[in-house]
């Protein structure tokens, strides 16, 4: 029945091939009208590199850490880190304080600049606590410099926030807005300026009923503003006894997005370059480089489009589409115009070859566009949002590509005027392609069980290689070994013991509840327990919280005696100071406690590492944490780690998710269109070889598992089977009509293997492509995956016919025993 069901649809194929020979032009407007609806969107399309961007919008990770930025701002910084000749000589301060003040001035989207210049400092004077600027009284004397070196350097706060611990680096803490700035802000805005007039309301609704505004968080292009705001103005400034780097995650997503904005076209100019001459080396003639490119960059049109329509940002990762689809919808060109030219050439009749070409290969084209769709798909369930996004509009893509394919270039080819010289007719005449591909064919034809052994014995090997995976995640090495960025993350990981932060907010019962000496006290046993920890790479510089605000109130207001820098273990006490603190006109508190004293923040500043290190860590933290704040209200755990650990989780989950997807839903279509189940298992041998060996040659070069990496196998498996479709399409048809393996086999790589044969080069260089890039984790994609597509084709030339030998040679004896 089914094989019945394939035989009415091929039939079906090549009588749509007819129609469309006879209403070329129709077909055409049809086509343009839905090109020209979706690349009008294009305009509006946005990037997004962000670290959010790797969540889904309802994700309860970015949802916590939304509703932390609300309550206490943005915990993601760009650091300035400068390493002057001496950091307290006065003229080295002078510069300090015009570039402190300059960014205060030029950067948009800013909520605060910190340094030395503005910190907070506090001293006791007859009792009373004075709270001001550090520097708000300009040194001017080698005295003054003196007292203000001390001053720093005894300083606990400042340590490994402001100044290094040697004194050596200084540091200035540049913060954006955590959201942007939202209509209901520029309302009160226009009302500060205009008075405080009423304004009419509708009927029937009071203030409690107007809807707020959500919250917007700052945009990429707002981060970009900021983030170019600030390499100008260090710009301006950088010397040689002024030396700045400049770091944090800001800078990084930044930074990727200009890398993206800089390689993309050079992907897709590269990509199509390479295309036009592997086309013309193929075909020969215009049309056969024209058609097939035009074909394929109106679909990339209308799947961008698609992104923009829907609102969908493209990323770091959906970067790689265009090239992808460059070369898919390309290889399913190649598929018909080999059969359309080669029966033109020994008919002469348009329109039976292009019937002849779709009943040919129409079904086949279909098939394996929806086996990769397939293999793109199951990316949809990973909670990557990039790599989802990546899956679902990859999928559509390739099924507008197949469309464009068998309906556009159908069209096309019906009004574009053919001629061929009889005397250049030489069917006989085998090419060196040909004969190479037969040659395979007769070898593994002859020899299956070495073919096998062999492949068994690369599989042993890449299985092995394998084991040494690892998964991985940082952004910051994507980027190539000589960027500014990773020599700045390295130097502010020396000297200043990082910039990632771990944020936990601890919720409490009651108003003025943090005030508790008991909670203070395990506020300060958690940062003491914190610093002490290290795992791997990670040192963690600085553990700070409120405690530490009260400890230097509790010190300075007992004439700065060193043994007075502790909790007062009286809740009255430690009330009283903390209104003096408040009095004293700082609004630091804002940043460790909300209004009614209820919830309070702990920072955590760490090296910048993997992060698979940081799962590590969390796991020796979180027992301290549940020790110490279980019986609160409730604690999270939040801030920039947390999120790179759950993005490292979601890229494991999601490996095994895809791969399994995948896996099954390709095996379906195989057991479906060779309408065997027992052909349809055998033949996902030589598609599931390819991945192994893949994976295999990433852990010997220790290449790590990334959102990147993790795509390899999906994509690669679902482009993999493409070729074993046409083999196995065409290898069950030659055998039903010759009834032997061997010749099956020849006419199968005879006819359609040149076509595998140029696909497979076509597919593996454009990924290939990626290793023109300067982004190591592309330059890994690209490689993998280029080969990956290399071992497939062998796989199907060589594994796939000595497969089919055993198979049908024990089927044949079966039959003449009985």
């Amino acid at each position: 029945m089914i094989k019945e069901a394939i035989r009415r649809t091929e039939a079906a194929f090549e009588n749509s091939g007819y129609w469309i020979h006879d209403h070329p032009k129709r077909v055409i407007l049809m086509m343009l009208l839905i090109v020209v609806f979706l690349a009008s969107q294009l305009p509006s399309i946005q990037f997004d590199t962000s670290t959010e961007s790797f969540f889904e919008k309802d994700d309860p990770t970015l949802l916590e850490y939304d509703a932390f930025r609300e309550q206490f701002g943005r915990d993601e910084i760009v650091l300035a880190l400068i390493h002057p000749k001496d950091v307290f000589e006065i003229t080295f301060l002078e510069k300090l304080k015009a570039f402190h003040q300059e960014l205060e001035e030029t950067v948009p989207h800013l909520d605060e600049v910190r340094s030395l210049v503005n910190v907070t400092s506090m001293r006791g004077e007859e009792g009373e606590l004075i709270i001001e600027e550090l520097m708000e009284d300009w040194p001017e004397t080698e005295e003054e410099i003196a007292q203000l070196r001390k001053r720093v350097l005894d300083n606990k706060f400042y340590r490994n926030f402001l100044v290094s611990e040697d004194g050596l680096y200084t540091a200035v803490m540049i913060r954006s807005n955590a959201f942007a700035e939202s209509i209901q802000e520029e309302a009160l805005d226009a009302m500060l300026e205009g008075g405080f007039e009423e304004e009419e309301q509708p009927s029937g609704t009071s203030d409690s009923e107007v809807p707020e505004e959500p919250l917007q968080r700052l945009s990429d292009e707002q981060n970009t503003e900021f983030v170019g705001a600030i390499k100008q103005v260090a710009a301006n400034h950088r010397t040689l006894d002024f030396p700045i780097d400049l770091g944090g995650s800001p800078v990084m997503v930044s930074d990727l997005k200009q890398k993206m904005f800089e390689e993309m076209p050079k992907f897709v100019i590269s990509s199509i370059l390479m295309i036009a001459l592997l086309l013309s080396l193929l075909f020969r003639r215009i049309s056969g480089v024209i058609l097939p490119l035009l074909t394929v960059v109106l679909s990339l049109f209308s799947t961008i489009g698609l992104f923009s329509m829907t609102g969908t940002k493209l990323t770091i990762i959906s970067q790689i589409l265009p090239s992808f689809l460059l070369a898919v919808g390309v290889g399913y060109s190649v598929h018909l115009l080999v059969i359309f030219y080669r029966h033109l050439r020994d008919q002469g009749n348009k329109r039976e070859a292009i019937g002849y070409a779709l009943g040919h290969s129409g079904l086949a084209i279909l098939i394996t566009s929806l086996t990769t769709a397939g293999g793109l798909l199951s990316f949809s369930p990973v909670k990557v949002a990039p790599v989802s996004d990546l899956g679902i509009f990859g999928a559509a893509g390739v099924l507008i590509c197949v469309s464009f394919t068998l309906i556009l270039l159908p069209a096309l080819l019906a009004l574009i005027p053919f001629s061929f010289d009889s005397k250049k007719k030489i069917p006989n005449q085998k090419n060196p392609a040909d004969r190479i591909l037969k040659s395979c064919g007769d070898f593994a034809v002859s020899r299956p069980w070495f073919v096998i052994a062999v492949s068994l014995g690369i599989a042993l090997i890449s299985s092995i290689g394998a084991a040494q995976l690892r998964f991985s995640h940082d952004p910051i090495k994507w980027l190539p070994d000589g960027h500014s960025l990773r020599s700045a993350n390295q130097a502010i990981n020396d000297h200043m013991k990082g910039s990632a932060n771990l944020e936990l907010v601890v919720r409490r019962e009651g108003e003025n509840a943090v005030k508790d000496p008991e909670f203070m006290n395990r506020l300060e046993e958690f940062n003491q327990f914190a610093e002490s920890q290290t795992y791997k790479d990670i040192l963690i510089g600085k553990s700070s919280s409120i405690v530490d605000t009260v400890k230097e109130i509790n010190q300075v207001l007992n004439e700065d005696q060193e043994e007075y820098y502790r909790v007062p273990q009286d809740r009255e006490l430690i009330a009283q100071e903390l209104l003096l603190f408040e009095n004293g006109g700082t609004d630091d508190l804002e940043n460790l406690v909300d209004t009614p004293f209820s919830q309070s923040r702990i920072t955590l500043k760490s090296t910048w590492v993997d992060a698979n290190q940081f799962v590590g860590l969390l796991e020796q933290l979180e027992p301290k944490v549940d020790q110490l704040f279980g019986g609160e209200i409730s604690f999270t755990l939040t801030g920039l780690i947390p999120m790179m650990v759950k993005t490292i989780t979601f890229v494991m989950e999601g490996m095994m998710i895809s791969y399994l997807i995948a896996g099954f839903v390709i095996t379906l279509l195989m057991i479906v269109l060779l309408a065997s189940l027992k052909l349809g298992l055998w033949s996902m041998i030589p598609n599931f070889l390819p991945i192994l060996v893949g994976l295999g040659v990433m852990g010997m070069l220790g290449l790590p598992l990334d959102a990147m990496s993790i795509l390899v196998g999906s994509i690669a498996i679902g482009l993999a089977v493409d070729d074993t479709v046409h083999f196995m399409h065409n290898f069950r048809r030659y055998h039903l009509i010759h009834g032997d393996v061997r010749l099956a086999v020849e006419k199968t790589l005879t006819s359609t293997g040149r076509a595998l044969l140029l696909t497979t080069i076509v597919l593996s260089s454009g990924f290939f492509i990626f290793t023109i890039s300067t982004m190591n984790n592309l330059i890994s994609f690209g490689l993998i995956t280029g080969l990956t597509i290399i071992v497939a084709l062998l796989g199907d030339i060589l594994l796939a016919p000595a497969m089919m030998t055993l198979i049908y040679r024990n089927h044949e004896s079966k039959r003449e025993s009985t």
